[in-house]
C-alpha cells in the first residue's frame, strides 16, 4: 500500500509533523538516555535494597529450616517417649546371661536412647526423668511395679542454629518438653 504525499490533502492519522513543530517537543529518542542516567544514580539505592532483601529473606528460609528442625526434634521425642513407656509397661529389663544386666529403670532409659534417633544420649540423659504414681504396686523402684502408673518426662534444650532467630528465644535455646504416662501391666512382682 502506498503512503499519500504530502500534498495530496489527506491528513496523517499521527501528525508527527505538526507535533515535531511544537515548542517544547522532544523526539522519543531522548528519552532512553535520560533513564539511563537515572539508572547509574541510583546504583548504590539498588545494592542496599538487595542487600536488604536479601538478608530478610535469608531469615525467612533459616528460620523456616530451624523451626522445621525444633519440629522434627519433637515428634523424635514423643516417639521415644512412647516406645520407652511401651517397654516399660511390660515389666521387663534388658537381659544378660540369664537375668536383667540393667535395672528396669536404666532398660527404661537405654530404650528411650535407642528410640530418640541420637538426640537423646549419655550426655544429656539428665534431661529424663521417670515417676512412679504408687496405684497398687507400691512403686519399688522408679519404673513401678505392677498396676502403677509411670510417667516418663523429657525436657531437652534444643539450640537454634541461626542466630537471628535464636536472638527471639532467652540465650538461643528453646526447651522442648515431651511427657507421657503409662500404666504398668499386672505382670508378676518378681519382674519389678
Amino acid at each position: 500500500m502506498e503512503r499519500p504525499s504530502e500534498g495530496s490533502g489527506v491528513t496523517e492519522f499521527f501528525p508527527a509533523r505538526q507535533l515535531r513543530q511544537q515548542e517544547g517537543f522532544k523526539p522519543i529518542e531522548e528519552v532512553p538516555n535520560k533513564l539511563t542516567k537515572a539508572k547509574a544514580n541510583d546504583s548504590g539505592v539498588t545494592m542496599l535494597e538487595t542487600a536488604i532483601s536479601l538478608f530478610v529473606f535469608l531469615v525467612l528460609v533459616m528460620g523456616t529450616m530451624d523451626f522445621g528442625f525444633l519440629f522434627s526434634t519433637k515428634v523424635t521425642l514423643q516417639n521415644a517417649v512412647r516406645q520407652a513407656g511401651r517397654y516399660a509397661i511390660t515389666g521387663q529389663c534388658i537381659t544378660g546371661s540369664g537375668g536383667c544386666s540393667e535395672s528396669r529403670y536404666n532398660s527404661i532409659i537405654q530404650t528411650l536412647e535407642g528410640a530418640s534417633a541420637g538426640v537423646l544420649s549419655s550426655g544429656n540423659i539428665g534431661d529424663v526423668s521417670i515417676t512412679c504414681t504408687n496405684t497398687g504396686g507400691g512403686c519399688p523402684n522408679g519404673a513401678g511395679g505392677p498396676g502403677d502408673i509411670v510417667t516418663i518426662t523429657v525436657a531437652y534444650p534444643y539450640r537454634f542454629m541461626t542466630g537471628p532467630v535464636g536472638a527471639f528465644f532467652g540465650g538461643g535455646t528453646y526447651t522442648i518438653k515431651v511427657s507421657s504416662s503409662f500404666k504398668n501391666e499386672m505382670f508378676p512382682p518378681s519382674a519389678s
